[in-house]
């Protein structure tokens, strides 16, 4: 199983940059102290290898804030699905592993 706690971060800096230069993306929006956002992570954690063909990032909202004010992210957890640099999928709160991979590959 792949874990997105390893995956690379994603921020102010870099966003417009990952973006562009890659046509599947899972964001994840937490924040550090977000026991939700744990949970988030767990399930995501037990539906990701199904997709090896999306990247997941990890977007700490603290460190983003042009992220978040462009996306209107207002709470965590939220997992935004990027496709083509376009976001096709919002899942607010924690959301059931089965719910997850249904919602996904409906988009793939």
């Amino acid at each position: 199983m792949i874990s997105i706690i390893g995956y690379a971060k994603i921020n102010d800096d870099n966003f417009d940059q990952i973006i562009s230069s890659n046509k599947n993306l899972l964001i994840l929006f937490t924040s550090k102290n977000c026991g939700y956002c744990q949970i988030a992570k767990k399930n995501l954690n037990q539906v990701i290898d199904s997709f090896p063909e999306i990247l997941v990032y990890e977007c700490s909202i603290l460190n983003s804030q042009k992220i978040v004010e462009r996306y209107q992210v207002s709470s965590v957890p939220i997992l935004k699905l990027f496709i083509g640099g376009k976001v096709v999928y919002t899942a607010f709160g924690i959301r059931e592993s089965s719910d997850l991979y249904y919602q996904i590959k409906s988009f793939l």
